[in-house]
């Protein structure tokens, strides 16, 4: 649907373009159904008709002749038809653009005529008219030197005296500016009355035209800037119509050269020229916006570089060449158009609803176009207030396309807002059960304080209070032990080295809850350290010089905290020695990096443990040899408490009688 909307804005700007560009005194000619060429010097004026005076002009190149002094001038260098000087031939040679030159025509009409104008269309060229002898007008400023030459265009209905019947039009003209030049369009004599109403006419179609396409494209501006920026299609139809009302009224009324006197026809061309190339690049560009899911991806960079490159040259290029650049333009908009269609018809088959809007503009102004050219003008006397009109309502219904556009765009705005305010809802609730779920974990933050300080207490009482009479025990049985050691039997000694050592393994216990209880709650500071140099520190320390130990044949730098690794392995060695029941401990140790952790591996040949009990093993306080009085068993379970804090895992891998592996990973 948005493909055949915009090929239509596309078709219908180009040729809008193509009109008033013409139609403002670049173009087409405009001959009423009932005019009369007349090749003779015995002209006729009849009533709601004109007589074209369109040959036999008298033409003087080079020349500027003043009515005075025609009795001593020679013949005239060529016999003409008004078209521009270029067409024509002297010594076989293609006159230039640039130059000045004097038109002559000699005519009769009947005294009994009704009172009677001749229309002088508006020239590629300065003019200074005479009708009789008589100046009746100079637009703009006519001399043989270029500089002194002031470009003006302006169309003339001249008056002519109603007791005379025997006419001279003497015209010259001076062109400095344009590829054209010269009278390029007929005058014509026809009743004043008739003409004044032409005149009229074609003012009411420049009224609507202007008017409408200039409110509609401030319209859309203002919208644009001030209300909804969001699609752009909106700007480049104000734009489009805003240009192209622009060129309207500046090729046909020149306000700007009413405002400034001196100002340069050839700049104000220029502004219209780059006007032009705005508005079918514009119109191109609010097509493409509509249907940017089907054209190709350099389309718009194509219209837009190809704007910069014809305006980049209708500005450095100096007259008349800046004034070719029309139909190269219209060229290849010809060729966009092309384009357009083939989009719209993509679009077509995706039976998107814009498309049948855009479709039925593109068919209105292809009709109003061509009509224009080949039916109406020289066949209706409102020929133009109908074009204009149709065109008009051509734009109007592209702007029915950005409203509906627009609407669709509001309607999901108000879905939107809707979801938003339920969004809004939804988080306001959240956010009240959060800032619940926030005081209670303040609570529990503030319980956990309390526990954490009561524990801290506990600790101190263990260390103290429980530890202090462990060791007043132990001194005394020493005492006793050393006041009675001659009346003691075996038996009595042997008691009383039960007493004590209970007595070490009680204290044994205490410390090891002690250690246990201040895992979680030691610095967690890191630092860089050898492994395998802490591994040999470890080994020379504990002083395990009867068992053989292999450390990781390629040594590798641990980051992470050091006392806590140490304290791991010492416990994972110590475990793996003390429980082993070969003649010689034999201990392996193995560590890998990985993108996000070590893996450490503490390998022995003792005698291994039963499947059963691999996770009984990390239990507080669990011994699988219940004879063993130096074992707390609190050290594999602080062992997993370091792991688990530094966010790894640890497992056993054993079999009865085939010695035991105990792997663990440690974040890095």
């Amino acid at each position: 649907m948005y493909r055949l909307n915009l090929k239509f804005l596309k078709f219908t700007l180009c040729c809008i373009s193509i009109l008033f560009f013409n139609h403002a005194g670049h173009g087409f000619n405009l001959i009423h159904k009932d005019s009369t060429r007349v090749h003779s010097n015995n002209q006729v004026v009849t009533r709601n008709s004109e007589t074209l005076l369109d040959s036999g002009w008298e033409f003087y190149w080079n020349k500027l002749i003043e009515p005075k002094d025609f009795s001593n001038q020679s013949k005239p260098d060529s016999i003409v038809e008004l078209v521009s000087w270029t067409h024509f031939k002297l010594n076989e040679k293609h006159l230039p653009s640039f130059g000045y030159a004097t038109y002559r025509l000699q005519f009769t009409l009947p005294l009994n005529r009704p009172n009677s104008s001749i229309f002088i269309p508006p020239a590629y060229a300065a003019s200074k008219t005479w009708v009789n002898g008589k100046l009746i007008s100079e637009i703009g400023k006519v001399s043989d030197v270029r500089d002194n030459v002031l470009h003006r265009r302006y169309h003339q209905t001249i008056p002519l005296d109603i007791h005379e019947s025997h006419f001279e039009i003497i015209i010259q003209v001076a062109n400095f500016y344009h590829n054209k030049a010269g009278l390029d369009k007929p005058l014509s004599v026809a009743e004043s009355s008739y003409l004044n109403s032409k005149n009229r006419k074609k003012v009411m179609a420049d009224m609507l035209f202007i008017g409408c396409l200039g409110f509609i494209g401030l319209f859309f501006l203002l919208f644009f800037f001030f209300y909804w920026n969001k699609d752009r299609a909106i700007f480049h139809l104000g734009i489009a119509c805003v240009c192209l009302s622009y060129m309207a009224l500046s090729s046909r009324y020149a306000p700007i050269a009413e405002i400034f006197p001196t100002i340069s026809w050839a700049f104000l061309t220029r502004i219209e020229y780059i006007s032009l190339f705005y508005a079918g690049t514009a119109a191109s560009l609010f097509f493409n916006t509509i249907f940017k899911n089907f054209t190709h991806r350099i389309y718009s960079k194509i219209l837009v570089y190809g704007f910069y490159i014809l305006s980049f040259l209708v500005i450095i290029l100096p007259a008349p060449h800046f004034t070719k650049f029309v139909f190269p333009f219209l060229v290849y908009m010809l060729f966009n158009i092309i384009y357009v269609f083939y989009v719209i018809a993509t679009s077509f088959k995706e039976k998107k609803h814009d498309s049948i809007l855009l479709l039925v503009g593109v068919l209105l102004g292809t009709i109003v176009f061509f009509l224009h050219i080949f039916v109406f003008i020289g066949k209706l006397e409102n020929a133009l207030i109908y074009v204009n009109f149709g065109y008009v309502l051509v734009f109007l219904m592209l702007s029915m396309l950005l409203m509906f556009r627009f609407s669709n765009s509001f309607v999901q705005l108000e879905k939107s807002r809707a979801i938003a305010v339920n969004q809004q809802k939804e988080i306001s609730l959240k956010s009240n059960e959060l800032s619940k779920v926030n005081i209670e974990l303040k609570e529990n933050l503030r319980q956990l304080e309390n526990y954490n300080a009561e524990l801290d207490s506990f600790n101190h009482i263990v260390s103290h209070d429980l530890k202090a009479p462990l060791v007043a025990m132990h001194t005394l049985i020493t005492f006793i032990e050393e006041d009675l050691d001659l009346v003691l039997d075996e038996s009595a000694k042997k008691h009383f080295d039960l007493l004590k050592g209970r007595v070490s393994k009680m204290d044994a216990l205490i410390n090891g809850l002690l250690e246990y209880s201040k895992v979680a709650k030691g610095k967690k500071s890191k630092e860089l350290f050898s492994l395998n140099s802490l591994l040999n520190e470890l080994i020379e320390i504990l002083n395990y010089s009867d068992s053989t130990f292999h450390l990781p044949d390629e040594d590798i730098q641990v980051h992470a905290n050091k006392l806590e690794l140490e304290h791991v392995f010492q416990n994972l060695i110590s475990n793996a020695i003390k429980y082993n029941d070969k003649e010689k401990a034999f201990i392996e140790i193995s560590a890998i990096i990985t993108d996000s952790e070590y893996v450490f591996a503490v390998k022995d040949n003792g005698p291994g443990i039963d499947a059963k009990y691999h996770s009984k093993i990390f239990e507080m306080f669990s011994q699988l040899d219940k004879d063993d009085e130096t074992s707390t068993g609190i050290g594999l379970t602080i062992v997993q408490k370091l792991v688990s804090e530094n966010q790894g895992k640890i497992n056993v891998e054993s079999e009865e009688g085939m010695g035991t592996t105990i792997k663990f990973t440690w974040k890095i």
